[in-house]
């Protein structure tokens, strides 16, 4: 069902008959596509609403100037069919609003700066602007539109840790760029750490679209991409533990775990600087859940657990 631009504006007057309005509403809930416009006209009317006119210009002429220089700035994506019947005067008026509207609207857009979030020593939580939830972890920077733009949501990481997780969209995917690698989605919680140019990339829910240089791999829940600095190979296997999301969750939980990938990760978290001094420890399987405990106590309780000694120096410790 196509729908008049002329007809729009008589439903956002209110003067548009019963009949009229059962059309815009039909039309309205027949396609998502249809909405989407329909809230950008209302956007563009109700922001055009607070722009301010001085004297009693000649509206048709102001019309046809106005339609020219938005059309030659590209910013006019809205034909205005102007009807001779009811309250014309009032409907030209609204359409000179909504071309001055538009062109302000596109202007606008294209004048939002990006946004740099950035973490030191502190993990971090934010929204953005299509409600998706970006935690991200210490030591982190990230690149986001200070608006999205249409039909696409697009962020960088440039460094660090995050957990994405986002609004679903089909109409409009979400890419992320990290590394070499480009990942799309349309709806999914997924973890990405970006550590000097290796990308990581584990998925929680839904289906995540892994590329890089022409190849590419979806990527399920319970399984990770991993993408090494200056290759084009990805690397698909299975999620082993839960210990990557330690910086949101609060917790390290050791399932069978070996002790050199508790020791990797508690290096990474606390920065410290653990070394196993024997290479028959480093398979030792690790059961328990550490949840807001210090360093120490965690130490403590493998030194207790496989009767290992636990050494001190100025810049390291020495698992022995």
């Amino acid at each position: 069902m196509e729908m008049k631009d002329d007809t729009l504006i008589s439903y956002l007057l209110g003067e548009a008959s019963a009949e009229e309005a059962a059309r815009v509403e039909k039309w309205r809930a027949e396609d998502r596509a249809h909405e989407a416009r329909y809230q950008q006209f209302q956007q563009i009317w109700e922001t055009s609403r607070q722009l301010k006119f001085n004297g009693e210009p000649d509206a048709l002429a102001s019309l046809a100037r106005l339609k020219q220089k938005a059309g030659e700035r590209k910013a006019q994506q809205i034909e205005i069919t102007i009807s001779p019947h009811r309250n014309a005067w009032t409907k030209i008026a609204a359409a000179v609003l909504l071309l001055v509207g538009a062109t302000w609207f596109y202007m606008a857009q294209r004048s939002v700066p990006d946004v740099l979030l950035s973490t030191r020593q502190a993990v971090k939580t934010d929204t953005l602007p299509d409600g998706s939830v970006l935690i991200l972890n210490r030591k982190t920077t990230v690149t986001v539109p200070g608006r999205f733009a249409s039909h696409q949501r697009h962020v960088s990481l440039h460094n660090g840790e995050v957990f994405f997780n986002i609004a679903p969209d089909k109409a409009n995917p979400f890419l992320i760029e990290a590394g070499t690698i480009t990942i799309k989605v349309t709806g999914t919680s997924f973890n990405v750490k970006n550590k000097d140019g290796d990308v990581e990339v584990i998925v929680e829910t839904g289906t995540v679209q892994v590329s890089t240089n022409g190849n590419q791999t979806a990527v399920v829940p319970g399984q990770k991409v991993t993408v090494k600095h200056n290759t084009n190979e990805l690397i698909k296997e299975r999620t082993r533990d839960q210990l990557y999301a330690y910086y949101r969750t609060r917790e390290f939980i050791a399932d069978d775990t070996p002790l050199w990938r508790m020791v990797e990760v508690l290096n990474e978290a606390y920065d410290s600087h653990i070394i196993i001094g024997r290479p028959s420890l480093r398979n030792l399987p690790l059961n328990i859940i550490f949840k807001n405990d210090s360093l120490n106590d965690i130490l403590q309780v493998i030194s207790r657990t496989f009767r290992i000694t636990v050494k001190k120096t100025q810049d390291q410790i020495i698992l022995q």
